[in-house]
């Protein structure tokens, strides 16, 4: 019976929804054929192998039916009854055809007719499944069945009248044989008529010790039955009730999985499967031996447990199920089964049905809203979620699968909710932290990259690698979120980490080296770019990326020969022209930069805002001296709405006013850029540099307020310019105080004024005057540390010394030991803001022992970061990332790969966390 049970099962599962109380049947013209080949025929199989070539559907099932009926009619052993009786209703239920539909029939009027016990059952089951097909269906399909119901069973009393009348004359001949078979036949009726299907079918798969139906089955030689796990564990091979000795040899295993497993929630409802029963000295289960009858006293015990179970009226059969684990329930392990298989359907169909037996399932719930998440019917899963907090509120798993899925949906404000929720009722998801993260990151990212997001993204993931330190994902979005709030010292340890668990990623490679060019340390950056290309050739953005870094270290051969590298690959890449005609513009190869400016126009997309910046930065610096040009360029700028929005446009625009010497023009933008950038200085300093070279601009901006600022050495108008607008003392006025200090005073193009301060590694203290500062604010010094002379530092002799005196006579001091030097050491231009923030203040610098320290200015302000790079761009727009964006933005999908992070809910977090 196992086998036939486990073959049918496989045919079940293989027709799941396709059941003819699921759907109107495809099968009704092969059941009319099906009736027809049986109008003309005795026999069912005969008739059927003798209308070749009739080809009938779901033969195996119909041929397990065969057997089965087959082997009722030989056997008087009611279990084999009981099992072929619901063999044949789970059939008749789930048959996808009239085929099936007429075998099962068939056994189930057999046994209706030699079972007097089954007679009302049968003919019940048989309303009961004319009722659903009638209200799961159509009228036409119960009609049709009815028709099929009639034929057999005329059918089947004409065969029975013709046995009959066989019968009879042979018992006239006198065949003791045959008069002995009948006589069976009545006895095993009466015996049969006052027994439940059930129980005999129980009675068979019940292990003495556990007193339950087991699906591995031993049978002693004493024909006493043991579960194999029971029988394991009996310490001494003896039969628990007989005593006699267990032989390996003489042991019948009889494996009943199939027959288990599908019949497992009837045991259950019918208590032949009770809850579990705590015992004393459980721990002595198993010890048989000589001199007690410990397993047969403990079989009696629990006999008496769950008889009293059976028949205690006030404990309800509900009850009993809800205290019984869901987990061991057969049809839950095969909806696992199935999910690891990934077959979705199949589970949700079987968790559905469990769903019926455990109404108010909290966990089955969140298992069909996985399943869902699957299928992405995001719909259905919410509605299942909802409905599993509403069961249970303080629960994670609702609250997290639901998350997961808004994320999912980029509903980042719901995810973040329910996330937080699953956290806040501790979820132990080992991804929950996570994937809250990436909520928080996306969140940022719809906003304009919130602070307040990206803070909590960063918090969450941090907290995520707490317990997976070398998480690549994780890791990789840090990395991003310290790029956006200008922390570009940790995005290097970060990278520096993710090149450590994969250094031939040449994404990372490729993002370590735009990081260095943010910092100015662009010599540094090539070998990087470099490592990307031996692994990645192709790469046209490393390309373009290297060629920038050889342009910036003015090594305009090698910047060339990428960019050629590039067109060669992409012909139709406009970055790259655009790079080559201000490659030709500083070479002064002006022919060669107006036939590269040329094809560069053919290729941009004037319909962007960008492109349009682009192509009006080259047409300015291609006609800087040509008023006519200049006037046109500035007529196509001006036509042009909410300019004020851009920041590359306004500066191109101000620079063509200076050299148109309409300054008043100039001012106006030079103010509009001031104020977009007022609270990150930092990033006004670029534009201007770009400006620092028009001396008349900057006087003509004096003359509105000309004051003698001569006390403080500040005797040039761009030095009065930034000092009275924007609060920057250019260290080089020293000069104009103490002309001792010439001979530290050096030129260098990354610097404002292009003059800087250098100690050369000799001792070196700055005086500065008094400098007037109505708010508060920071103190802030623009350094430049280059090279410390290790073998020469001795204890003590290498500082730097920051002093600060306030009006009031009080001072603190910032020390900077050799060890914080050496962090600071080869990062290029920084601004380096002191610790307090105070007003009207009296400052020095004091630099002490082999440094070799560069000094720009001091200035009030505020940074976000104590560090902050100031890099140089030459002729590149301040802004030239918008245009060539960097590795996180340009290979989004790779480094923000949704495919990962939206397998970061397994099913074992929810299984096992249920």
């Amino acid at each position: 019976m196992e086998f036939i049970w486990s073959f049918l099962e496989r045919e079940w599962i293989n027709i799941t929804n396709k059941s003819i109380l699921d759907s109107q049947p495809k099968f009704d013209e092969v059941s009319n054929k099906v009736i027809k080949a049986l109008k003309s025929a005795g026999s069912f199989l005969s008739d059927l192998s003798g209308n070749e070539p009739l080809a009938l559907p779901y033969t195996l099932w119909f041929g397990l039916l065969d057997l089965a009926h087959s082997l009722i009619q030989k056997s008087t052993i009611r279990a084999i009854h009981g099992l072929c009786y619901y063999l044949a209703i789970e059939s008749l239920n789930k048959a996808p055809s009239s085929f099936i539909q007429f075998k099962a029939i068939e056994i189930l009027l057999y046994l209706h007719n030699n079972d007097s016990q089954m007679l009302s059952m049968i003919n019940d089951d048989f309303d009961h499944y004319i009722q659903m097909l009638s209200k799961n269906n159509s009228v036409d399909s119960s009609e049709k069945f009815q028709k099929l119901l009639k034929f057999v069973k005329d059918k089947y009393l004409e065969d029975l009248k013709i046995l009959n009348d066989d019968s009879i004359g042979k018992e006239k001949k006198g065949k003791g044989k045959e008069k002995g078979s009948n006589q069976n036949t009545y006895i095993v009726n009466k015996q049969t008529s006052n027994s439940n299907i059930l129980d005999a079918i129980a009675d068979e798969m019940t292990c003495l010790i556990s007193m339950e139906p087991i699906d591995q089955i031993c049978i002693l030689i004493c024909q006493h039955t043991l579960s194999l796990n029971n029988l394991k564990l009996l310490k001494q091979k003896i039969c628990p009730k007989c005593r006699e000795k267990i032989e390996e040899n003489d042991i019948r295993y009889l494996p009943q999985n199939s027959i288990y497993k599908n019949l497992y929630t009837k045991f259950s409802e019918s208590g032949y499967i009770s809850p579990p029963i705590e015992l004393e000295n459980s721990n002595q289960i198993y010890n048989s031996d000589d001199s007690g009858n410990s397993e047969a006293e403990l079989i009696l015990n629990k006999k008496k447990k769950i008889l009293n179970i059976k028949l205690n009226s006030n404990i309800s059969l509900s009850s009993i199920l809800s205290r019984f684990s869901k987990k061991q329930h057969p049809k839950y392990q095969s909806i696992i089964e199935e999910l690891n298989e990934k077959h979705y359907k199949k589970a949700e169909t079987l968790c559905k049905e469990l769903l019926n037996f455990y109404p108010k399932s909290y966990s089955l719930r969140c298992i069909l809203g996985y399943i869902y998440r699957c299928l992405n019917n995001y719909d259905q899963a919410h509605l299942y979620l909802k409905e599993a907090i509403d069961l249970k509120q303080k629960e994670p798993i609702a609250y997290f699968i639901c998350g997961e899925i808004f994320f999912q949906q980029n509903e980042y404000s719901k995810a973040i909710n329910n996330l937080e929720r699953s956290l806040f009722y501790n979820v132990k998801i080992n991804n929950s932290y996570i994937v809250l993260g990436n909520s928080n990151l996306f969140e940022a990212e719809s906003y304009n990259y919130d602070e307040h997001y990206l803070l909590d993204a960063l918090k969450n993931y941090e907290i995520a690698l707490k317990n997976d330190p070398n998480n690549y994902l994780c890791l990789k979005s840090c990395a991003y979120i310290y790029d956006k709030n200008k922390d570009y010292f940790k995005v290097l340890i970060i990278l520096d980490r993710l090149l450590n668990i994969n250094n031939e990623d040449s994404l990372i490679l490729c993002y370590y080296g735009e990081v260095l060019c943010k910092i100015g340390l662009f010599s540094d950056t090539i070998s990087y770019f470099t490592k990307a290309n031996d692994i990645d050739p192709e790469n046209i953005h490393n390309l373009n990326k290297r060629a920038i870094a050889y342009y910036t270290l003015q090594d305009y051969g090698k910047a060339l020969f990428e960019l050629d590298k590039v067109i060669q690959l992409d012909p139709l890449n406009s970055l790259a022209y655009y790079l080559k005609c201000l490659i030709y513009y500083a070479k002064k190869d002006i022919d060669n930069a107006i036939m590269v400016f040329k094809k560069c126009k053919e290729l941009l997309d004037l319909n962007d805002i960008l492109a349009k910046t682009l192509l009006f930065h080259l047409e300015y610096l291609l006609n800087k001296n040509n008023s006519t040009e200049l006037d046109n360029i500035l007529t196509k700028i001006n036509q042009i709405a909410n300019i004020e929005n851009s920041r590359s446009l306004l500066l191109i625009r101000c620079k063509i006013y200076i050299d148109l010497e309409k300054y008043d023009e100039a001012k106006s933008d030079l103010d509009m850029l001031y104020h977009t950038n007022i609270g990150y200085f930092s990033e006004y300093i670029p534009y201007i540099y770009l400006l620092q070279e028009h001396e008349k601009f900057w006087s003509h901006l004096n003359n509105y307020n000309n004051i003698d600022l001569s006390k403080f050495g500040i005797v040039n108008d761009f030095s009065k310019y930034m000092y009275k607008k924007t609060q920057v003392y250019l260290i080089t006025n020293l000069v104009n105080l103490d002309n001792k200090l010439g001979q530290f005073q050096e030129s260098d193009t990354n610097s404002l004024s292009e003059k800087v301060i250098d100690s050369k590694s000799e001792k070196l203290y700055l005086d500065l005057p008094t400098l007037s500062n109505n708010k508060f604010a920071y103190v802030i010094w623009k350094i430049n540390i280059k090279k410390i002379n290790i073998e020469k530092i001795l204890p003590g002799n290498c500082f730097i010394k920051f002093n600060v005196e306030k009006i009031d006579n009080t001072h603190y001091e910032h020390i900077l030991k050799h060890e914080d030097i050496l962090k600071l050491e080869g990062l290029g231009w920084i601004e380096y803001q002191l610790p307090k923030c105070e007003t009207n203040l009296h400052i020095s610098i004091e630099v002490n022992g082999p440094i070799n320290v560069q000094i720009d200015y001091v200035r009030f302000g505020y940074n976000n970061e104590m560090i902050t790079y100031i890099p140089n761009m030459g002729d590149l727009l301040p802004n030239y990332h918008k245009v060539c964006p960097n590795v996180p933005e340009i290979f989004k999908d790779k480094y923000f790969s949704r495919k990962e992070m939206e397998n970061l809910l397994e099913l074992k977090d929810i299984i096992n966390h249920l």
